[in-house]
């Protein structure tokens, strides 16, 4: 509330009064005129002195009065100026007190955390209350530095970043600058990509972080995104992840991981081969992009003909040529000689294909173990199509051995990559909420449902699928494991 003050500055003028001398003169007779004009003018001349006395005593009392007055005035002057003052002071101590308000907004999603700067796993009593949510405005009784960072206290040990703070972290407004530590593929809000690389070394500026699925992405421009992973150094303010993951947040491997990976960049739009050198219809790449490769190898047409250079994806998708691309990274020895590559186009016998056949023929046991059902979607989908692949391959009576030797190593990449596993848990008659989460994550995984069919009940001790009024009771121990050696 602003105050308006009139000041009232009273003044006095001096009044002088000055009462001019009268000489009367009178007709008298030529022998007194002199003496009754000597008399009149001492008369006269006392008169006057005795108005002039009383002038001056009237203007000095005039002049005492108006400096009296004009004193009074000066002192209630000074006074009024200064309770008006004192007035000033104290509007502006209040309106100070109103501004630093102790009600803060936030501009981005929040975490909660302790003291120490660890994320609290329940605030409130509750583990959704742990994220509080842009736009929110809640009460602090202060602020803290912990470990170099600035806190907003929200009272009962609980704090929240300054940075989400609307104003309030002093660099709120400095800009987020990312430094990729690995060469690091460009996702779009889906968490797909186009294999497009931003290079190893590159600083870019970034505007929030957000969990995509399961994984932490940095945003860098519109609908475009680079996995935490392959951040380096992260200068300016702190960004918390403005959602929460779709499940346990997992940590995720590089796009490179392998810091002597190799990749290649097209020279020109190219075509896409396949182990026969033949190329795909339709399956090309545009000049300027980056692919991760796995080998060098040489590729025969025929057994006449002269084999050539190509690099396989690490993808497993094809072939890019040697000549295509430019390659930066691990140097790549080819896996395998001309000779070979020539042998290669050759048919496969039924002993070329033993090794295959056996893959294929204990995809059943895999499928039936813990290691397939508890690993991700992705996972063993990528097994599942290996595969599929590999059996087409060994039902065709035409077949190369190259066509045999690849989709042979296919399924053994694909097995490779299948992490199922138990969770591990402290107490199952006591779960975490972390717990919890990766144990609906794991059973969906394994019943090829969501999540959000998987429903704990009784304390979090049973388990069950709920879809359409039908519920399916699970056992907990099919998907977690209770290690009393766990330390919460």
């Amino acid at each position: 509330m602003k105050l308006s003050y009139k000041l009232i500055m009273v003044s006095a003028a001096a009044l002088m009064s000055v009462s001019p001398l009268v000489n009367t003169t009178q007709n008298v007779n030529a022998a007194t005129a002199s003496s009754k004009k000597t008399t009149a003018k001492k008369t006269s001349t006392k008169k006057a002195i005795t108005k002039k006395s009383a002038s001056t005593k009237k203007s000095a009392s005039t002049k005492e009065s108006a400096s009296t007055k004009k004193s009074a005035s000066t002192k209630k002057s000074a006074s009024t100026k200064k309770s008006t003052s004192k007035k000033a002071a104290s509007s502006k101590k209040t309106t100070s007190k109103k501004t630093t308000s102790n009600t803060i907004k936030l501009i981005h999603n929040a975490y909660v955390y302790d003291k120490n700067g660890k994320r609290l796993k329940t605030y409130m009593g509750s583990a959704k209350y742990t994220t509080i949510a842009k736009g929110v405005t809640v009460n602090s009784n202060g602020t803290k530095t912990i470990d170099g960072v600035l806190y907003y206290s929200l009272g009962g040990g609980a704090y929240i970043k300054a940075a989400n703070v609307d104003g309030k972290a002093g660099n709120i407004d400095k800009p987020t600058i990312i430094t990729l530590k690995k060469n690091a593929y460009i996702y779009n809000g889906e968490g797909k990509t186009k294999k497009k690389l931003v290079k190893k070394g590159k600083t870019v500026k970034t505007t929030e972080a957000r969990y995509i699925g399961t994984k932490l992405y940095y945003k860098i421009g519109d609908d475009q995104f680079v996995k935490a992973a392959n951040v380096g150094k992260v200068k300016g303010t702190e960004l918390d992840p403005i959602n929460e993951p779709d499940g346990a947040a997992t940590v995720e491997v590089p796009d490179t991981e392998d810091v002597n990976s190799t990749n290649v960049t097209t020279k020109r739009v190219v075509s896409l081969y396949d182990i026969k050198g033949q190329k795909y219809a339709n399956r090309t790449f545009d000049a300027g992009i980056s692919q991760q490769v796995s080998e060098l190898r040489y590729i025969a047409t025929s057994v006449n003909s002269t084999p050539q250079l190509f690099f396989k994806l690490a993808s497993g998708r094809g072939y890019l040529k040697y000549d295509d691309v430019t390659m930066d990274g691990k140097i790549l020895n080819p896996v395998n000689t001309p000779e070979q590559a020539k042998a290669d186009v050759t048919v496969a016998t039924a002993a070329d294909k033993a090794k295959l056949t056996q893959s294929i023929n204990e995809a059943a046991s895999v499928k039936a173990s813990e290691l397939y059902k508890l690993s991700s979607s992705s996972a063993k989908a990528a097994y599942d199509k290996a595969i599929t692949d590999g059996a087409i391959v060994n039902n065709n009576a035409s077949a190369t051995i190259g066509q045999v030797n690849e989709a042979e190593g296919a399924i053994v990449a694909a097995k490779a990559k299948l992490n199922g596993a138990k969770i591990a848990v402290a107490n199952f008659n006591s779960l975490t909420p972390d717990e919890v989460t990766a144990i609906v994550k794991a059973a969906a995984n394994a019943n090829n449902v969501p999540e959000s069919a998987i429903q704990f009940s009784n304390n979090n001790t049973t388990l069950s699928i709920v879809t359409n009024g039908y519920t399916q009771p699970l056992n907990i121990n099919d998907y977690a494991v209770q290690n009393s050696a766990i330390n919460r």
